[in-house]
């Protein structure tokens, strides 16, 4: 436990993979992006590296990892391979509608733009990243445009406009596809920007190190500050001491802060000492 009131504390909250933490003032050393880093062999996972901070080396935590998550870095990289797959997915769709159209075929791909995979997948993404929430609205009229023409085209077929349907397709090539394909790879280079991870500099007594996280929530006091965590938070982690709340959350409908005591952090990796 800290020797420091808690009611005299303030705390620099942040969150990782939606799960709020705090730390306290007298802890935080100074926020910077996550830097490139240096995997270090024999290190435990959770350390990812080392990175250099004002001329010196420290050990860079990922505390998703810390906590038994996935790292965001992995998180990334199947969000962006998702993304390329769905591209595929609809290069693939345009070349079997003009397969379809070229021999004279019933129309057979899907035209429910929230049927297919990108457009399940679509409307159950979610994020707290109003960047990227933004960016991936983009998608849904190119999206819906898209499998709009396959119905059209079924209709000219119907009426015999053979040239008209194998005209649209060419349209379609030359177009609404090539639009929504910009937005997968721009989106896919955006993500990395987008989902900027944050590295916080501790110190314990003499002793630095960072944590990389995923945002920056507040700076500030908290209240109230229950003592009592729950047993599976405390039997897993015992280097979190308490919960806060937020003190503008008066009804604390938030989710619970949970602290961080970074002297007993400092204890379980003894090669910080």
């Amino acid at each position: 436990m800290s020797h420091v009131a808690a009611s005299d504390v303030e705390y620099l909250v942040f969150t990782a993979n939606q799960h709020r933490y705090g730390v306290a003032h007298h802890h935080v050393v100074s926020i910077i992006d996550v830097p490139e880093h240096t995997e270090m062999p024999g290190m435990p996972p959770e350390v990812r590296g080392v990175i250099v901070h004002q001329g010196k080396s420290i050990p860079l935590f990922d505390l998703r990892v810390c906590f038994g998550e996935r790292p965001r870095l992995l998180e990334i990289q199947d969000l962006v391979q998702t993304l390329m797959q769905r591209k595929q997915d609809h290069i693939n769709w345009l070349a079997q509608l003009k397969s379809e159209v070229l021999s004279a075929k019933p129309i057979t791909v899907q035209t429910n733009p929230d049927l297919c995979a990108f457009g399940q997948w679509y409307n159950r993404f979610t994020t707290d990243n109003l960047n990227l929430r933004a960016h991936m609205q983009f998608f849904d009229a190119p999206h819906r445009q898209i499998h709009h023409i396959a119905e059209e085209t079924a209709a000219l077929l119907l009426t015999g406009e053979t040239e008209e349907a194998k005209n649209l397709i060419h349209i379609t090539e030359k177009g609404a596809l090539i639009r929504l394909l910009e937005l997968f790879d721009g989106l896919a280079t955006q993500i990395h920007t987008y989902l900027l991870e944050y590295a916080i500099i501790i110190g314990v007594n003499d002793i630095r190190f960072a944590v990389a996280t995923d945002k920056i929530n507040f700076f500030g006091s908290l209240h109230p500050i229950e003592q009592l965590v729950p047993d599976e938070v405390q039997n897993r982690y015992d280097f979190i001491h308490s919960v806060g709340h937020n003190k503008n959350d008066e009804k604390n409908t938030g989710k619970p802060i949970l602290l961080l005591d970074m002297e007993r952090f400092v204890g379980k990796h003894p090669f910080l000492t």
